[in-house]
């Protein structure tokens, strides 16, 4: 029995640890940055100021921690986009689902890098797609099953409906 899963890419200690800081730097942020102002206001102020500001604290420092623990996700991105450079089949578009999450799109940046996209061109490309992340955000689908009528309710005010399987549409404004 033949394997479906394809070797991906095995990244040197140096580039893995390049990566870790550079995909990890808004969790460490969070963790640093709150755990420094706690440390300041110890030494700097009355316990009554601290422990409050400890406890308030909790909320950056909980989701630096989930950030931080996305670490694996970050790295199997990558490695399977270096797996795609090198056999020829990546195209720029494919780190679309990376735009949409700010710490995720280091990882893009980073994947455009790779693939030799040169700066300017890595720049609008991502803010291309961090648009379209933002315009698919304020978007409503209500989708009616007994008529087979889908409608597309836009930030804009754009209203679209559209039969399933028909293709074709009606805009209102």
């Amino acid at each position: 029995m033949t394997s479906s899963r394809v070797a991906l890419p095995v990244l040197g200690r140096v580039t893995r640890v390049r990566l870790w800081l550079s995909y990890q730097r808004y969790g460490l942020l969070l963790v640093g940055g709150s755990a420094a102002v706690v440390a300041a206001a110890i030494v700097a102020t009355p316990v009554w100021v601290w422990v409050p500001l400890a406890a308030l604290a909790f909320v950056p420092v909980r989701f630096g921690v989930y950030v931080l623990g996305r670490w694996p996700q970050k790295l199997r991105a990558t490695r399977i986009a270096a797996h795609r450079i090198r056999a020829g089949r990546f195209t720029p578009e494919q780190v679309r689902a990376y735009c949409g999450d700010p710490c995720f799109r280091v990882v893009a940046r980073e994947i455009l890098a790779r693939a030799g996209i040169p700066q300017p061109a890595r720049r609008a490309l991502m803010a291309r797609l961090r648009d379209e992340h933002a315009a698919r955000r304020d978007v409503l689908l209500l989708v009616d099953h007994a008529s087979r009528i889908v409608t597309t309710l836009a930030g804009d005010g754009t209203v679209r409906r559209e039969t399933l399987g028909s293709g074709g549409a009606e805009e209102r404004s």
